[in-house]
């Protein structure tokens, strides 16, 4: 029992500071936002496909007034399935949510310590989880703006800094899987934090080769990366394909989603952004927690590992420089950047490094504290409690709080709630014009019937997520009018024959129709693409699997 204990002792004290942060959201309730209920008009019928059996839903069909939802097929799922696990194992999703969140954090405080471990002893690295813990934008995520994939992204970052690391020192077997595993749940939790954090690992990884084995590294990092994509590719094989099929910010562009709008103190009026000005003080925060870890750059003062502390430097530089407006030249140059829309994220990154230098600078000020002269040392802790303290009484208690009664009554509105403008299918562009894209839709004028076939008689016989089935009487030739999204996965047959489709200008699904009675089926059918990229993600899941079993075993079997 002793040696469980000290083994994995400090790794559960880690998690345990992660989830203790999320205490005020278990006593008060769930933190509300805006974003808060979008994620949600996506989970409830993500669920819900789930328990239908389609286990990777890609419709949505109660969205939009019944008009269903394209979203589902690009943005990542891993927050929803931890959603959806979380509800099946609760029984309510206010339960769910506040367990999904507490865990979340906690392994985020475990990646931070795993990381810090290839750096400092357990102690310390008990102290970088609670630093993460405490940054002030990552608890900003949670509390004030309901970035709830990225919240989870953050985690799933912070072990692929870590198993690259290792990787580079050690090159196992087992840490490329690990490198796999955490790549392809962050690609399934956040787009933009993915893109942020593939450009983060290469600068990393390249400060951590070794020269001797500098080949072999670089093919187990090509390798582990290659498996996480392959792990993911049933998400991002649809997305590269179909992102052309969304209205997304291209028929009417939203100003606040330009990157050129959103760096830190990129604008100093509060009536242009206020979110900018949050994003300021949220700079200014992380900043006075980092300042006390810069002593660790000066050879006079670092500790014997600062060569090697000199990688997670140069990544919290890099994510500070990149989320203001100095770095405007590389956001003109790499295309994927512009697509982030926020520059302000990269904070996120600099969540992440900051707390291994914090956790690695706590030996040299702990000395100076036993000195005389302490006063820089008092500061520097100072500046780290100032950080703190406008964490906890801004983000933390500024936070408005939904109890279970009053956060079910906002989920009861949501099954069939118009939504956001730029998921919506660009066949739909009527419905979008004059509406920036964080606004909702514009709800569909028009009778609630299901079909409807220009006075000919319609009876339906079966209407579920992907499949509907419909009679039609005889009569002249017209187009019917479904009550669905057009959407070029949707195939209407009768009678064994394809039925010619098209979208109007509202994005509404028409079918023609010929003038003798038909049954018409209505099938949305995934591409031979997506089949193939599921079999490839299950294989990829496979492979990363057999990697973790030791190569003892393996030789056995």
């Amino acid at each position: 029992m002793t040696s469980i204990l000290k083994r994995f002792g400090p790794a559960g004290l880690a998690l345990s500071v992660g989830a203790l942060v999320l205490l005020p959201v278990v006593i008060w309730g769930v933190p509300n936002n805006p974003d808060l209920t979008n994620h949600f008009r996506f989970a409830l019928p993500f669920y819900e496909a789930i328990q239908r059996g389609d286990l990777h839903p890609g419709w949505l069909a109660s969205p939009n007034l019944g008009y269903g939802e394209t979203a589902v097929r690009f943005y990542p799922p891993a927050l929803y399935y931890l959603l959806a696990a979380g509800r099946m194992v609760t029984g309510n999703w206010y339960a769910a949510s506040v367990l999904v969140l507490t865990l979340v954090s906690a392994l985020g405080s475990l990646g931070a310590y795993f990381w810090a471990r290839s750096y400092v002893s357990q102690r310390l690295a008990i102290c970088a989880g609670l630093f993460y813990a405490l940054m002030p934008y990552h608890l900003s995520e949670v509390y004030q703006a309901a970035q709830l994939a990225e919240f989870a992204a953050g985690a799933a970052l912070l072990f692929c800094l870590a198993f690259s690391k290792r990787l580079c020192d050690n090159r196992r077997a087992r840490d490329v899987a690990g490198l796999a595993a955490a790549y392809a749940l962050l690609i399934l939790s956040h787009l933009p934090l993915a893109i942020f954090g593939s450009l983060t690992l290469l600068l990393y990884a390249l400060m951590n080769l070794s020269k001797g084995e500098a080949r072999k590294t670089v093919l187990q990092l090509g390798a582990a990366v290659g498996l996480g994509l392959v792990a993911s590719s049933f998400y991002w094989n649809t997305l590269a394909a179909e992102l052309k099929w969304i209205i997304a910010s291209g028929v009417n562009p939203d100003p606040l989603l330009d990157y050129r709008s959103n760096f830190i103190f990129s604008s100093f009026s509060a009536e242009k952004s206020e979110t900018i000005w949050w994003m300021g003080l949220l700079f200014i925060g992380t900043m006075m927690m980092i300042l006390p870890s810069l002593t660790l750059m000066f050879k006079k003062f670092a500790p014997q590992n600062r060569r090697s502390l000199m990688a997670v430097f140069v990544v919290v530089i890099f994510s500070l420089i990149m989320s203001t407006a100095i770095s405007k030249p590389l956001w003109a140059v790499i295309p994927s950047l512009k697509l982030t829309q926020h520059p302000f994220r990269w904070l996120a990154l600099t969540s992440t490094a900051a707390p291994i230098l914090m956790a690695a600078c706590i030996p040299f000020w702990a000395e100076r504290f036993r000195r005389p002269r302490r006063a820089i040392a008092l500061t520097m802790v100072g500046l780290v409690f100032i950080a703190v303290t406008f964490t906890i009484s801004q983000t933390v208690r500024g936070a408005t709080y939904l109890p279970r009664p009053t956060f079910e009554r906002e989920l009861s509105a949501l099954d069939d709630a118009p939504g956001l403008v730029h998921w919506l299918p660009v066949w739909a562009q009527a419905r979008a014009e004059g509406r920036p894209s964080y606004e909702k839709c514009a709800p569909l004028p028009g009778s609630a019937a299901k079909v409807e076939a220009a006075g000919r008689l319609v009876t339906i016989n079966e209407w579920s997520d992907l499949h509907r089935t419909f009679q039609v009487a005889a009569g002249v030739p017209v187009e019917a009018r479904v009550r669905t999204f057009y959407y070029p996965h949707w195939i209407a047959t009768a009678g064994g024959r394809v039925l010619p489709t098209r979208p109007d200008r509202q994005g509404t699904l028409l079918i023609s129709l010929p003038a003798e009675a038909v049954s018409v089926q209505l099938d949305f059918q995934e591409p031979t693409r997506t089949h193939i990229a599921g079999a490839a993600s299950l294989a990829g899941w496979f492979l990363i699997g057999l990697l973790l079993v030791p190569l003892s075993l393996r030789r056995k079997r």
